[in-house]
Order: structure tokens, then sequence, then C-alpha cells
């Protein structure tokens, strides 16, 4: 486990330096077996660098580590021309792991070596992001065997997600593999799935049966480094279209967005533009992976700027020392890895740039690694989309309505989720309204030239009445379109709450409502077709929505939906077998109470119940506000007969 957190040690009883002409520095960057020392001068021109293998500190040879370290900041400093006495600042960026107790160690050599300077001890991170983007304001994300995301802020707040180690970290090279090694596992045991990875892996091993990886796994020798070594195996088959190593690929990309989006979040960066520093190995040496990692962060973080590397470790570390000499940061990152996109499911998707050349299988395959990020994208607005139901519920309960707006694909979800809560819930034909631009026939027909008349949209909400007691949901994959827009404008202005359900931030809808719920799919796999990864989204938060305040207006018993419409002989026999499911009674005496209460399931069940007839059944229900647990006076059936058996 790593925290990135910076500590500064000045030298005991020291002055403060005298200033020379120019100013030197030296920052060494200890890294686990070695060690990079670098001098710079005022302007931050790199004079020199010097490099040694270190030994072993952890394990107590510390007399041969600061040997080498010696060793590296002579080379350094001969190769910049200077004598290392004339260096007034230097900063130590220790590895990640490094225990606290040999902090004091480092910077007590510092003042060994250089009586009277300014000495700094920070973590690696914080000289990784200094030296990727020359800034302290950003997110550094730190890709090797493990994996870390750490930033900081304009007020010096810092932030941190991942550093677990390499059995919890996502996205790192040991996590690549592990889970590599767990799909193989999968197919091995099922004759129905493929993989390439069986074959390269076992040929990288040297084993001839996938039955004995895990003799090579648990191996008492074995080394976290030996599994890690598997990840670019695994990376080169994804590029190479293996559906189940894109799926790992596409879920470590993920993983490590989700870490640089914790810490955006945590250090308030949503709004204005912020560096991402794409560093460590794995991302160094392998651009499909780095392109993936980047796309997958724009696409929860449309202001991030990722970008490669400025310089190492050690030259941040160096200019944290200048900083600390009174020389600021610039702030200026040179080399962008991608553009910051204004529409990201415009963008072109890194996985299916080569659609057309795969195989039929590839293409559903493929389309089914992205639908699955699309729940997962759900997964991270599930707070919002409770909220917004609370919201919508209490409102309901009063009388009001949910009315769904869109247009194009996103409409036609609306209507269809609006269609089906009267035969699910008996709810009031009016009660859950869809608007599609265009109307009737656009549902069936062309109608999306009808999304760009923002004056239609207000008029719908004019003709519908639209009051405060109402619930308006505005559904667009983009978050911009007109119709869309002007219907959320009335609704807005007559007092209605206002729900943006969007696929894509920054997004106008989402600045002028209420509540937003935003599953950020990313680029769909035909770009721009947002009827694919945006539409299976926006279906889910639909389903959600509707079932959800239902469930909070008393429209279920348990997960039984004791207001469904007996409207043909399908339906009519699941309320009986409903009835008696509650009840624990044969299906002819819950038919029986369903005749004798007239259809009403929630009465018949109170009646069989609370032994009670069916008027005075219904009145209890009134009294409850239609809620069949609040209505019954005797505790639930028990009856084990009327739960599953497993």
């Amino acid at each position: 486990m790593f925290t990135a957190e910076t500590s500064t040690v000045l030298s005991p009883g020291c002055k403060k330096p005298e200033m020379r002409k120019p100013p030197y520095v030296t920052g060494i960057h200890v890294g686990p077996g070695e060690a990079t020392a670098v001098v710079l001068d005022a302007a931050g021109e790199v004079l020199g660098r010097g490099h040694r293998d270190l030994p072993g500190y952890h394990s107590g040879d510390w007399m041969a580590a600061s040997e080498a370290l010696r060793v590296a900041v002579q080379a350094a400093a001969r190769q910049a021309g200077i004598d290392w006495s004339q260096v007034q600042s230097v900063t130590w960026a220790l590895a990640r792991g490094t225990r606290s107790g040999y902090v004091h160690r480092f910077a007590d050599l510092a003042v060994e070596m250089w009586p009277g300077a300014s000495v700094n001890v920070v973590n690696e991170p914080v000289a990784t992001l200094v030296g990727g983007c020359n800034t302290r304001r950003g997110i550094v994300l730190m890709v090797d065997t493990e994996a870390v995301a750490y930033g900081e802020n304009e007020r010096a707040e810092q932030a941190q997600a991942g550093g677990w180690g390499h059995w919890l970290d996502g996205g790192g090279a040991y996590a690549l593999a592990r889970e590599a090694l767990m799909a193989l596992a999968r197919v091995a045991d099922n004759d129905r799935l493929y993989t390439t990875l069986t074959d390269r892996i076992l040929q990288a091993l040297d084993l001839g049966n996938p039955r004995h990886i895990p003799s090579w796994l648990y191996d008492s020798e074995r080394q976290t480094a030996d599994v890690a070594a598997l990840a670019p195996l695994v990376l080169a088959e994804a590029e190479a279209g293996d559906l189940m190593a894109v799926e790992v690929v596409a879920c470590g990309a993920d993983a490590l967005a989700s870490a640089v989006d914790a810490v955006a979040h945590r250090l308030r960066f949503q709004g204005s533009p912020f560096p991402v520093v794409l560093s460590g190995n794995l991302l160094a040496t392998n651009a499909f992976y780095r392109h993936l990692v980047a796309q997958s962060v724009l696409t929860r973080l449309p202001e991030a700027r990722p970008v490669l590397p400025d310089a190492d470790a050690a030259v941040g570390a160096a200019r944290i020392a200048l900083e600390s000499l009174g020389y600021p940061l610039d702030g200026k990152p040179e080399s962008q890895e991608t553009p910051a996109p204004v529409w990201v499911s415009e963008q072109t998707n890194v996985l299916t740039r080569d659609l057309d050349l795969r195989t039929t299988q590839d293409i559903v395959g493929l389309m089914h690694v992205e639908d699955r990020r699309a729940v997962a994208a759900v997964e991270r607005v599930l707070p919002e989309i409770a909220t917004a139901v609370d919201a919508i519920a209490a409102r309901m309960r009063q009388g009001g309505r949910l009315i769904y707006v869109g247009g194009g694909t996103s409409g036609r979800l609306g209507v269809l989720d609006a269609s089906e809560c009267p035969a699910t819930f008996n709810a009031p034909p009016d009660q859950v309204v869809g608007v599609m631009a265009g109307g009737v026939q656009a549902l069936l027909f062309n109608g999306e030239r009808h999304e760009d008349d923002s004056e239609a949209g207000r008029q719908a909400m004019r003709d519908l009445a639209v009051s405060a007691l109402d619930s308006v949901v505005g559904i667009t994959a983009s978050g911009r379109t007109p119709f869309t827009l002007g219907a959320m404008e009335e609704a807005r202005r007559r007092g209605a709450l206002t729900i943006a359900l969007v696929c894509n931030l920054p997004a106008p809808l989402a600045q002028m409502t209420d509540y937003v719920i935003a599953p950020l799919v990313g680029p769909e796999v035909l770009a721009g077709s947002t009827r694919l990864k945006a539409g299976t989204a926006q279906k889910l938060v639909l389903n959600m929505l509707s079932t959800a305040v239902m469930v909070r207006l008393g429209k279920t018993y348990g997960n039984l939906m004791v207001d469904v419409r007996q409207d043909n002989e399908k339906l009519r026999d699941r309320a009986r077998r409903i009835v008696a499911q509650i009840c624990c009674v044969s299906q002819e005496e819950a038919a029986a109470a369903l005749d004798s209460a007239q259809g009403d399931l929630k009465a018949a069940v109170v009646c069989i119940l609370s032994g009670v007839s069916p008027d005075v059944a219904k009145e209890r229900l009134a009294q409850a506000g239609g809620i069949l647990r609040a209505a019954l006076t005797e505790p639930e059936c028990r009856n084990p007969a009327a739960k599953p058996v497993f």
C-alpha cells in the first residue's frame, strides 16, 4: 500500500542558502533497484544526468545504497561541468513503497552531501506529476506492475486513488495478466468459448496444457513480476482483435480512468481543463493501451487533457528543488496525447476502428464488450438515479405526472417506457407520458428533422398543461437536441421538476435542469450512432426510474406486481398466482377472492389475510395510500411452501 503525501525536510541548523549565479539544483529519483540524478540550472535546463543500479536498502544494505546514490549524483554533476557543492537545493523523489523511516535517512544523507542546501523529500508520484507537466495542478496516472493516480490542485490539496498493491489495483500489468489467466481458465472449462490467449500464454510459459497453469502460478518461487510480464502479450492479442483479450484490456482501461475520475472529483477539477500525465512503462511502451486509457479518461472527464510526460521523475524532483528557491513552475505541457473532444459520442472508438474488416463474430463480440461498458456507466450514476426517483415519487403522490421528452432513439425509448407502465403497474394512461419529437408518425418512420424544432418542444409542454407537480425527464444522448431543450425550458418556466438524461458532458441540457443523470458511455461502436451504447444506457435508466418510482408508490408487494392490469388470460393467471403466493392459499381460493373483489388484486389479498369484506379491504387500502403492506393488519405469509425452493 502506498500513500503519496509530500514531506519537506530542511537541513538542521543551516543558514538560508547563499544565492549563486546561476543557481544549480539536483533531483534524484530513487526507484526500485535504480537511481537517477539530474542537475538543472535556473532556466530549468538539464545540464547533467547520472544513473546507477541501487542495492536493496530495504533489506538493510543502506551503506551500499548511499554509495550508489553518491555515484549517480557525481556522474550528473560531472556531466553538468560543476562541483556538486554548488548545488543549492536538492529533492529526493522516493519510489512507491518506501517506508517512512527512510525519509530521514535520505534527508540526513543530503545534509552530509550538500551542507547548507535546502532539502526536499517527496514521493514518486509528486515528482512524476511535476516532471510530466511542469505544474502541481493536475493528475498523474502511473501504470506499471501496479497502478496509482495522484493529483494536486491550486489549493495544494492532494488526492490519490489506487496504489493498493498488485492484488488490488486495476489496470496495471499484474491486473491485466491476472484477468487474462482467469479468462483462459473460463475458456478451458467451456468449449463454446475461444481465445488466442490460450496458445500465446502456454507458449510463453512453455506449458503444454491449460491445466498446467496453476502449478506455474502457485509455485513457491513465483514472483509478482513473472505474472506481470504477461501483460504485453495480453495487450498484443487485444490489439490483434481477440475478444477475450479486448474485454480484459477494456476493463483495465476503465479501471484506470475510474481512478483518475476519483482523484479529479476529490480535487474538484470539473469545469476547467487540467493535465493528466500518462506515465509508467506500460503506457509508455504500448500506444494501443495508452490511446484506450486516454479515451476512457476523456469519456468520464471531458475537461482532462491527457499528455505524455514532458520529463521524468528525476527532472520533476529537480524542478521542485528549483521551485523551493523561488522559481515558479510554468505549467506548460508540450506534448498532448489527444485533443479534448467536444462531443464524446461522435469520437472514433479505439476498439472498432477496423470494424468492417472483422469477422461477423468479432463484430457482435465487440458490440457485446461495449454494451457491458455501457452497463458499467449506469452503475456510476446510481446515486443520481435514486435521488431523482425520490423527487419524482414525492410529486406523483400528490397527483403529478412523469413525462418523458425526446427525439429520435431517445424519444422512442421514453415513449416505450411510458407505454409499459399501464400494463405493468395499472397506472392511469396519463400518469406516465412519453412525448416524441414529430409525434406518433416519428415513432415508426424517420422523423429526425423534428428534433431541430425547439418551439415544438415548448408547445408540447403547453399542450400537456405541465405544472409544478409534474416531473419532466429530457432524454437526449448529446444533451443538446433543440426539441428537448425547448420542452425543458418551458417545463422549467412552469415550475415542473426537470431531469436531464444525457450521455455527454458538458451539455446545454445539463446546465438547465434540477437533476442530471449522465451515464457517460464514451464513443459508440459506430461513431455517432447513439442508438447503440447511449440507447442501451438510457433504456436501463428509464427502467430504473419508472420501476423504482412505482415501487415507492406502492405498486409492488416485495417483488410482486400487485397492481398488474388483468387484460388477458396470461395476466389473469399471473394475478391468481400472486394472490396465492402472498396468502399461501390455492389458486382456486385466490380466484374466488379476486372475483369477490371485482379483480382488485390488493383488495383480494387484504380480504384473505385480514378476514374482511371487499368493501372494508378497499377502504383500508385507500387509507393506506394504496400501499398493500400498510393496509394489512396481519403479518405477511411465512409459509415456507410459498418461498422458492433451490
